[in-house]
Formats: C-alpha cells, structure tokens, sequence
C-alpha cells in the first residue's frame, strides 16, 4: 500500500558537558546518570560524572556512524573512523584533528581506570548528531539516524515508512522512564490509519505513545497497566486498568487503527485494521516475515485493506 501525499582492546570513552543554559542541562552529581545512544543504554561502569561533565564509554557509540577504534600505545592516539569523519586524538593534548584539520576541545583525552576519556561533545558534533538531556531521569540521549532510516521513512512504501519509524532513535523529556516487568513474547505497534510517523507500542505492561520528527522518535505519553480488566475510553483496544502515566496523549478513541502483533518466536506478525467497535472480534490475519527484515527489526507488514 503506497501512503499518502579491531577496535583496540583499550576503551575508548567520552564525555560531553552539560550546561544548565540550553537543552543540554547540567547533570547533578547526586542522582544516577545515564546515556542512551541510539537506544542502546550504556551500562552504569561505563559513566562518569566528574567536574560538572559526563564521562561514557564510545563503544557503545558504534553507531553513530559505524565507528571502528584504534589505539597506538606508542604515540598514544586514538583513531575514530566513520564512514565521513576521521578523528585523531593525543592523550593530554586539547587539540586534535578532524579530517586532517587541527580542532580545538574542551577537554584534553585523559586516562582513567584504565579507559581513554574524551570529549563527547566533540565527538557528537563532528559525527553530525544530537544530544538531548533529560534532567527529570537524568538521562542523556545520544541520536544519529542512519541513512538508510531516513531513506526508508521518506519511502512511499507505507510499511516501509513504518518500519523505520519504530526503529528511529528514541528520546524522552517525560519526568519517568517506565519498564516493562517481564520480558514479553510479542510486541504490539498500532498506527492510526494510512499514518507513520506517530505509533503507540505496548511491551508487557507499559505503553508507550511516540511521534516521530527531524527523524527521531519522541516520547509523548507512556503508560504502565495492571492487571484489572476494564475498559478504557480513549485507548479501547487496551483492556487493562492504568495504574500510572506521564505526558499528553492524543484523543484515539474514534481512530481506526492499523494493528500489528509482532511475534518472534514464530517470525511472524499478525494484523489487522481495528476499530472500536470490532476490536475485540478482529481475526488478526498472518504475514511471515523475512529473516532478513528480522534482522533489521523490520516487522511492520502491508495490510492490503489499507
């Protein structure tokens, strides 16, 4: 359906400042940090917070651009290569080379525990991506949508679009970060009809309301359910008691849905187009995905009566 209209064995780690004066607020050393790149969640050894800026290993900044990592103990260097940018770093040393061009930092690379620390900030910037700091969870994400994301959002594959818009890079300023309590055999996605960039996904027992732009996915309502049955108004295909939520969610309750169940273990989704006055006696038809879309997380399938 077309829609409308190697690395080395040394760590090598960064660190970006947070200034309290733009989006990127200062982080306070009394509460956990934490930084989300690309939604991968870096582990908690792998951050610093030290001198009013945050400190985090690279490895998991990966990609942001394919990065590989080099180090050379003799001149003590580290290489970043990207498939645009190459970066040399000096321990010690406040200035180093972005594409063969001496720049300035703000922070000399240094070791500690063993790990080589730079700055973040400049690493972000000269991969071309974005940092968004959340002060509520303390949380600092780290974004950079791939090629191939932005091609594919951009499809008139609407599936395709699809697709790409749930495996956006994800970012949230709501004042919690609810997690689901047991690991799930299956996902649900639901988009409001022949749309793609806004999707509701639940995950066991927390939903989550996203809206996708600038090619980041935003988190805009999430939610956690009991286990009381009930019926709710706005979400009707949701029929479990909430127990909690956090941010705006739009008005759904007349929308007809494209709904999808995702489920690994079959390498299969289910959909169907809902509303609420079949939804809860809608066969769910099955589409066998690819190994290859699977790889790639892409398992939103066509719905033909769309």
């Amino acid at each position: 359906m077309k829609r409308p209209g190697l690395f080395s064995s040394v760590l090598l780690c960064a660190a970006i400042l947070l200034s309290p004066n733009n989006n990127e607020a200062a982080a306070q050393s009394k509460g956990e940090t934490h930084v989300v790149i690309n939604n991968t969640k870096l582990a908690a050894e792998d951050i610093l917070l030290k001198n009013n800026q945050v400190f985090l290993s690279l490895t998991g900044a990966k990609s942001l651009d394919n990065l590989t990592f080099y180090w050379n103990n003799i001149t003590k260097q580290v290489s970043v290569k990207g498939s645009k940018t190459n970066l040399l770093l000096t321990i010690n040393k406040a200035t180093a080379q972005k594409n063969g061009v001496p720049v300035k930092l703000s922070t000399a690379p240094f070791i500690h525990n063993g790990k080589t620390m730079i700055p973040l900030r400049f690493v972000t910037e000269a991969m071309n991506s974005s940092v968004t700091w959340n002060q509520s969870t303390q949380t600092a994400f780290i974004t950079k949508p791939s090629a191939k994301l932005i091609a594919d959002f951009k499809n008139s594959q609407l599936s395709t679009s699809r697709n790409a818009a749930i495996n956006m890079p994800r970012v949230s300023q709501l004042t919690k970060d609810h997690e689901p309590t047991l690991d799930t055999a299956s996902l649900q996605y639901y988009f409001p009809e022949k749309a793609y960039d806004r999707f509701i996904e639940v995950n066991n027992n927390v939903i989550n309301y996203y809206q996708v732009s600038n090619y980041v996915a935003h988190l805009k309502w999430q939610a956690l359910t009991g286990d009381k049955a009930t019926t709710q108004a706005n979400l009707y295909f949701i029929n479990r008691s909430i127990t909690n939520e956090v941010g705006t969610l739009p008005q759904f309750k007349d929308t007809t849905f494209a709904s999808f169940r995702w489920m690994p273990h079959i390498g299969s989704t289910g959909y169907s187009l809902i509303n609420k006055d079949n939804w809860n006696d809608v066969i769910f038809k099955a589409a066998e995905v690819s190994r290859n879309n699977t790889d790639q997380n892409y398992i939103i399938v066509d719905i033909p009566e769309e």
